[in-house]
């Protein structure tokens, strides 16, 4: 196979399979701001073993995972391990607010400029790590409540949660400074 060949064969394979790799990734990392260098390096070592050898198709999607797994432990060492954190009380307030919050809450309008948009996201990836995982996948790659719960292993209600307590957290933060 001749390079522009193996070259249009990685970028399809990329686009194939980049929602499924990028999900991992980021549900497997203790910190988001570690994802796309993660991310990089394990398509440039899938594209470094593509030069030499062929890959089995029906097998790249656990080849990928397989060495986005091999990135993680080396980035993150012998420390390395999926993290879960128990973040809520069970308050009768928080609950009932929780069950107050409008469906129709349009987080566009809430983050419409830009550096808003940068003061909300340096917030929220200062809050724990699986608060910030739910947010990236919820508003960044569009995944559904319950797309995330069976990504994180959590219940769609705790999900739920996670992204109505936060909300009213950034309403309650920076909601009164652009009202």
């Amino acid at each position: 196979m001749t390079v522009k060949e193996k070259q249009k064969q990685f970028e399809i394979i990329y686009k194939d399979t980049y929602e499924d790799i990028i999900k991992y990734i980021v549900c497997h990392s203790s910190n988001i701001g570690d994802v796309n260098d993660i991310l990089q390096e394990t398509y440039l070592e899938f594209y470094r073993i593509l030069e030499r050898k062929n890959v089995r198709e029906e097998k790249i999607g656990a080849f990928l995972k397989g060495i986005a797994k091999n990135k993680l432990k080396k980035h993150y060492g012998r420390f390395y391990k999926i993290r879960t954190y128990s973040l809520f009380f069970k308050n009768e307030q928080e609950i009932e607010w929780i069950e107050t919050v409008k469906d129709d809450f349009d987080t566009l309008d809430f983050v419409i400029n830009k550096e808003l948009s940068k003061k909300v996201w340096e917030y929220i990836k200062k809050k724990k790590p699986l608060i910030t995982k739910v947010f990236f996948l919820y508003y960044g790659l569009d995944l559904t409540i319950k797309e995330i719960a069976n990504e994180l292993n959590l219940s769609e209600s705790k999900v739920k949660n996670i992204l109505y307590r936060t909300l009213k957290e950034l309403r309650d933060t920076f909601g009164k400074e652009n009202e």
